[in-house]
């Protein structure tokens, strides 16, 4: 008995446990615990830009968006914007590109906001948004959740990082955001599809695959990204990365065919010069200096990835000289980029799931594309050409972070830790008071232009975009005569500097035949346009200037002479007709004035001048009635910020 009841002493009582939670709910909570996560990092890249809302227009905003004679007709313009080429609402060029996509949703916004560019960056934010979202859910799913701590670091510092203020600052450049988000929610979507094998997630894939490529061409990279993640990270079930790859084949065949049809149907598919001021890369000294140039210009990408400052809006001549392959960068650019190159394809063959690999790889590939070594591209170099190739940097310091400050610990909850957060929060607090600051930069094209040209002052386009703004746009803003002189001077001053750096800036002459005409000295304006003419027959600009020279002086049958000269050049370059039927105005052809300000209308009913210019028609003509309707007209323009 006593023995039976030492038995029964031994038994230990059952302690009651919580219900182990089955795959399916800790999916959900893994889910759970990342569908927050993404949306922190959004939050996070609102706050980031939230002080870009209080800014304007800049730079091609004006030409993509509040001068665009497409856009600005609104959400009815939305069936012509996909079947036109992209500049089409502000000139026409042989050599064009199409991405609907971002007209789109500017026309819409336009409707919408009335001009407004608030609606335009608070779009942008979103997008930004969405974008660095898309990002953590994609590193997370190819690490098979094994290193959300490394795949949120990446994201936060993604959304951080000053280089990409040029991107979201610029309202234009909601493509370039655009595409980026499409890409990886595509990215996304075809990791689903990779490991449940449903038909719709591929469908899904290639849809968003196709919406990011008619936003802008830059997700043509990834037709190397992707069989490299589904053969090497995600090569479970060979069929199915098979079939993502064949999709985005289809997919990338599909665009082009689109693409070549509507710029075809144009004439605006044709291979054109790139102007020597876009990308100084077109006339080098030689062609070893020209790639030696190149990749200087790699390592200035690399340089501005570790330390974002300064930050400028552009890189055209001479902010950056030719040099060979002697000069120091050169040769640490070569060996930086070379090793990197040799080192990823080692560990990806010796290790195919090797995350470094697939980090320096993806930066590889999708800068390789803005290089100017394969082709030569639109500009020799800016910060929005390694928006993309960020994610390959921003994923290798996530990756030495975990390798030497997290371990093997992964989760997130390993941010938490003293010395992660002792390498983090400072990097954080840095780059978010850089992109606050530069963000105050992007307000105006004057505070843009006088905040970089301090850090490029041998860049002679930046040179004449601030002479430009002075003598265009703030002189006319200013009713005082003498303060008038005083800034059209200073303008003066940096279009000289522009023709210091390079004296054959034809766009520099016209700036300042343009800033002697506005204060009257005459005869300096026609010595400058004639220069500009000189350097470029075909510059309509000029052309109109030097009509205006002479409608000045009343030779009214030379000013139509330039002014036709403008018109056969840019049939739809909407001043000239303004101009012409100003001078036919003066000469009483009320006729011929009528009908070329018609012209002008049609082509640009928000041009101020063709109103104006009716107004003194009818007015000459003595028809006051007529005359009042367009001066109204003339001032509900003005006081809606047209042009």
């Amino acid at each position: 008995m006593a023995k039976k009841q030492n038995q029964q002493s031994n038994i230990r009582p059952v302690v009651s446990a919580k219900p182990q939670s089955t795959p399916k709910e800790a999916t959900a909570s893994r889910f759970s615990l990342n569908t927050k996560l993404a949306i922190l990092l959004g939050i996070i890249a609102c706050i980031v830009y939230f002080n870009t809302l209080s800014n304007g227009y800049v730079l091609d905003d004006f030409t993509v968006i509040k001068n665009n004679r497409i856009i600005t007709k609104g959400i009815s313009a939305i069936g012509e914007i996909f079947t036109t080429p992209y500049r089409r609402g502000w000139f026409i060029t042989h050599n064009d590109l199409y991405r609907p996509l971002s007209l789109a949703m500017f026309a819409v916004e336009c409707d919408l906001g009335g001009g407004s560019p608030t609606i335009g960056h608070f779009m942008n934010m979103l997008v930004f948004a969405g974008g660095v979202s898309m990002l953590f859910i994609f590193l997370n799913s190819l690490f098979d959740q094994k290193k959300t701590a490394v795949a949120f670091i990446a994201a936060l510092l993604f959304a951080l990082h000053p280089i990409h203020t040029e991107v979201v600052a610029n309202i234009k450049s909601r493509d370039e955001l655009l595409c980026f988000f499409f890409a990886f929610l595509s990215l996304n979507l075809f990791l689903k599809y990779s490991h449940t094998g449903a038909m719709k997630q591929l469908l899904l894939g290639s849809l968003c695959f196709f919406l990011s490529y008619i936003s802008k061409e830059t997700v043509v990279t990834f037709l190397a990204v992707i069989p490299m993640i589904f053969f090497f990270y995600k090569n479970e079930n060979k069929e199915r990365s098979l079939y993502i790859t064949i999709s985005a084949v289809i997919v990338t065949a599909l665009f082009l065919s689109i693409r070549f049809a509507v710029l075809r149907h144009y004439d605006a598919n044709t291979d054109s010069f790139v102007a020597y001021m876009d990308n100084f890369l077109t006339k080098p000294p030689s062609s070893a200096s020209a790639l030696a140039t190149e990749i200087l210009i790699l390592g200035q990408y690399l340089k501005l990835l570790f330390v974002p400052y300064p930050l400028v809006c552009d890189y055209s001549y001479n902010s950056i000289p030719f040099v060979t392959f002697g000069d120091i960068g050169v040769l640490v650019s070569l060996v930086l980029y070379v090793a990197a190159g040799v080192v990823a394809i080692y560990r990806l063959i010796k290790m195919p799931k090797d995350p470094f690999a697939f980090a320096i790889l993806f930066f590889l590939i999708t800068i390789s594309l803005f290089s100017n070594i394969p082709f030569t591209i639109g500009a020799a170099m800016a910060e929005r050409f390694v928006y993309f190739a960020s994610v390959g940097f921003c994923l290798i310091i996530a990756l030495l972070i975990e390798r030497f400050l997290i371990g093997e610990d992964s989760g997130v909850g390993a941010i938490k830790s003293t010395k992660v957060l002792a390498v983090l929060v400072p990097i954080c607090i840095i780059y978010a008071s850089i992109c606050n600051g530069r963000n105050k930069d992007w307000f105006n094209n004057e505070t843009l232009f006088r905040a970089d040209v301090v850090h490029a002052v041998n860049d002679a386009r930046l040179n004449y975009y601030l002479g430009t703004e002075l003598v265009t746009e703030k002189s006319k803003a200013e009713g005082n005569p003498a303060v008038v002189k005083q800034i059209i001077d200073e303008g003066c001053g940096y279009l000289r500097n522009a023709l210091s750096v390079y004296p054959e800036y034809d766009d520099a002459h016209a700036a300042i035949g343009d800033a002697f005409f506005k204060i009257g000295q005459y005869d300096s304006a026609e010595i400058h346009d004639k220069r500009a003419l000189q350097l470029n027959p075909k510059f309509v600009i000029a052309l109109n200037n030097l009509a205006g020279v002479y409608f000045m002086r009343s030779q009214y049958d030379t000013a139509i002479l330039y002014c036709r000269k403008s018109i056969e050049r840019s049939p739809d370059f909407v001043n000239a007709y303004a101009n012409l039927g100003l001078c036919y105005m003066r000469l009483g052809k009320f006729d011929s004035s009528l009908r070329n300000l018609y012209i002008a209308i049609s082509k640009d009913a928000n041009f101020i001048s063709s109103y104006d210019n009716m107004a003194f028609t009818y007015k000459a003509m003595g028809k006051m009635d007529s005359a009042r309707k367009y001066d109204e007209i003339a001032k509900e323009l003005k006081a809606g910020g047209r042009r």
